[in-house]
């Protein structure tokens, strides 16, 4: 129940943002298109566009120490965030027929992963924490923010709602992203579990001549069908990564933008109360906070996708000790070779756009990456608050001379 909860919710979020401009037909289990939803989700996402843009750039009585840099980090925060919602509404429009059958295998398969029940706790822990708590999170504390450094300000609480709902579209996307990824993850999972089965059926029965009677399939037959399962699986994660790796390549911009701003601010906060000036109090907390959802959030992204790689290396592993089981006919000898050649061809690694392969070095590489921006914002602040109050104390030590004279 909670593998499909999670799901139903992101759909959920998916129509509230206009990323599904379908009907559900509840008969038939699947999406249906229907044409005026298409138009209609399409000018919603430009409108969170819109709102973002007009938005996007917070009050000039903010009560926070304005820093130079931050301006441009925002910037450009602004810029990715709206020319993300852009491409998922052109893409929209382009591949609405693929979104759909996409959405609609979505569905299936989880019902079929959830009868059984064969989903671990902790992988439905994992799909309940960035289907539904992160996206929560993130809106709420963002909210929470806004509202902070407006307090004692007339605006209200549906301007901070209004200022951050085009983080939606972007949000249930990178999901939907998630969710196709990790029932193929699943997937791959009951493919070594079946193969593991078949390997301890072969040693306990030896040949496949010695068969018992009633196994209704060769063994070789059924390698050839996890086979044909694996192959399937692979056309699918190609066809989820080519339709869905840009936007999710802008959105690991933006995650990266946010940690190295969040960083950045953490240090400017403390240093500028160290210098006298004060600053709420709640960013300290609710920054520390954001930081730790925007690392979960990327986290989760990059070991979904490393799972899928480690799920196919235990494949071919697999099939490699089921090719030194001694006494197969040719047929299971020549599936075998089949199998792994199918196995080297089509490695399942994860590549985003062209820019990012998403594996744990990656995010050691966006680790050491932000510590460096971070490092070199925080020398030009440092330098640049030294020669700011080196001018203050030699501006107020040249007046009692003046005077003087």
């Amino acid at each position: 129940m909670l593998l499909l909860f999670c799901i139903y919710f992101n759909l959920v979020l998916s129509y509230a943002a206009g990323l599904i401009p379908f009907r559900y037909n509840f008969r038939r289990r699947r999406f249906e298109s229907c044409k005026p939803f298409v138009p209609c989700a399409t000018v919603l996402l430009l409108l969170f566009a819109g709102v973002q843009y007009k938005n996007g750039r917070l009050p000039e009585h903010m009560k926070i120490p304005k820093v130079g840099m931050q301006d441009i980090i925002h910037a450009a925060e602004n810029l990715v965030l709206n020319g993300n919602c852009v491409l998922i509404a052109v893409q929209q429009l382009l591949f609405l027929e693929t979104y759909r059958q996409l959405l609609t295998d979505l569905l299936a398969n989880a019902r079929t992963f959830a009868r059984p029940g064969t989903v671990g706790r902790f992988k439905q822990v994992q799909l309940l924490a960035q289907l539904v708590l992160l996206p929560c999170a993130v809106y709420v504390l963002h909210t929470f923010v806004y509202l902070t450094l407006v307090r004692g300000t007339d605006i209200n609480i549906v301007h901070a709602i209004l200022f951050m709902v085009s983080l939606i579209p972007n949000m249930a996307h990178v999901n939907n992203f998630y969710a196709l990824l990790f029932v193929q993850r699943l997937t791959l999972g009951e493919i070594n579990d079946k193969l593991a089965n078949l390997w301890t059926i072969c040693i306990r029965h030896g040949p496949t001549n010695q068969q018992p009677a009633d196994e209704v399939l060769p063994v070789f037959r059924r390698l050839q069908l996890h086979l044909q399962e694996y192959q399937q699986c692979a056309g699918t994660l190609r066809k989820i990564v080519q339709y869905y790796s840009l936007s999710v390549a802008l959105y690991l911009l933006i995650l990266f933008q946010e940690l190295m701003s969040k960083f950045f601010y953490q240090f400017t906060h403390f240093y500028t109360l160290s210098l006298g000036n004060h600053s709420p109090h709640e960013l300290e907390a609710m920054g520390t906070l954001m930081i730790l959802v925007y690392g979960l959030n990327t986290a989760q992204l990059i070991s979904n996708c490393y799972a899928i790689f480690e799920g196919s290396q235990r494949i071919k592993s697999a099939v490699h000790r089921l090719s030194l089981i001694p006494g197969q006919d040719q047929y299971f000898q020549a599936t075998v070779k089949t199998f792994l050649l199918s196995l080297n061809h089509s490695v399942l690694k994860i590549n985003i756009a062209g820019l990012f392969t998403m594996d744990f070095e990656l995010l050691t590489g966006m680790i050491t990456a932000i510590s460096n921006f971070v490092v070199l914002l925080m020398q030009f602040h440092i330098e640049y608050s030294k020669s700011k109050l080196s001018y203050w104390h030699g501006s107020n030590s040249s007046k009692p001379y003046k005077h003087a004279q």
